[in-house]
């Protein structure tokens, strides 16, 4: 407990107040290499710092892990954890820039200030107050500033040398390993230590008279997130329309060929993006749904 009172340390609530600012403010309005560089600094010294507050014992790990995990960041090495995340709905990036290395030099900073720092005898008020924000300016700093926009009127179709059986059961096994990982996220979340802070329960239901799948969670509304296709009762039907929270889709098809049609999806644009955004949606839906399908997603 005493080792969360240097969370008082001026230098540490200074290095938050510039990284919330600077994250919240600068750069969605002056993009640039200094509002950047300004966070690496910020963030890292904030970052070690306030692990070195959980874990007193390990300073120095928590110092040597922070330099490494943020050099495998700044790397390539990143890009398919970021994907995943982006695939499943969750807006996070980063730049590759080798010369955001030059920011590790804050951090032997960070660990002799957090050594040589005394206790502020923070109440346990402020002093939660100080975790939540620090906490709410690490998870801001990587995220994308938008919002979400939904996009209609695609209209791209996608071909397939299978029928149209073929095509729902791969559209079926796609969301539901969809709905596994999100699983797992949602119970890794509510098992966190963070919802003391933020307390933000997430849950998934299932109905099973529809096959549907709702996402929900304290802050959030209802959003279906899956619908498994009865292809027994959608036979008949030229077309079988699937719509969830993330794409609108058509299936069509016969006994040997069959179409999948993109209407619209939903797709988080940053504020800072000038590029198409229906081109960037479509590309990522390419790559996440029709790749695998084609693939034999499933089998």
């Amino acid at each position: 407990m005493a080792a969360k009172q240097k969370l008082g340390n001026p230098f540490f609530v200074t290095a938050v107040l510039v990284l919330m600012i600077n994250d919240w403010y600068c750069k969605p309005n002056f993009h640039n290499v200094l509002t950047g560089k300004l966070s690496d600094f910020a963030g890292l010294f904030a970052f070690a710092y306030f692990l070195g507050a959980l874990w007193p014992r390990r300073v120095l790990l928590v110092h040597t892990a922070t330099l490494v995990l943020f050099m495998v960041w700044k790397s390539p090495l990143a890009q398919p954890f970021i994907d995943s995340l982006n695939g499943a709905g969750v807006p996070i990036d980063r730049v590759v820039d080798y010369s955001d290395y030059v920011a590790l030099l804050v951090l032997p900073l960070s660990y002799y200030l957090f050594n040589a720092s005394g206790s502020y005898c923070l109440k346990p008020v402020l002093r939660n107050l100080v975790i939540c924000f620090s906490v709410l300016s690490f998870v801001a700093t990587s995220m994308v500033r938008g919002k979400y926009t939904k996009i209609t009127g695609i209209n791209k179709t996608y071909s397939f040398n299978f029928s149209k059986r073929e095509l729902v059961s791969r559209v079926n096994s796609l969301q539901l390993e969809y709905i596994k990982d999100l699983d797992k996220y949602v119970r890794s979340h509510n098992s966190s230590k963070s919802l003391k802070i933020s307390p933000d329960t997430a849950n998934i239901d299932f109905d099973s008279k529809t096959n549907t799948f709702y996402f929900s969670s304290n802050f959030n509304k209802k959003d279906t997130i899956a619908q498994l296709l009865d292809y027994k009762r959608l036979q008949d039907a030229d077309t079988i329309r699937l719509r969830t929270m993330h794409s609108d889709i058509n299936i069509s098809g016969d006994g040997k060929h069959s179409e999948l049609k993109l209407l619209g999806l939903m797709r988080y644009v940053e504020l800072r993006d000038k590029s198409d955004a229906q081109e960037k949606a479509v590309g990522l839906f390419e790559k996440w749904v029709i790749k695998k399908i084609d693939k034999g997603y499933g089998k």
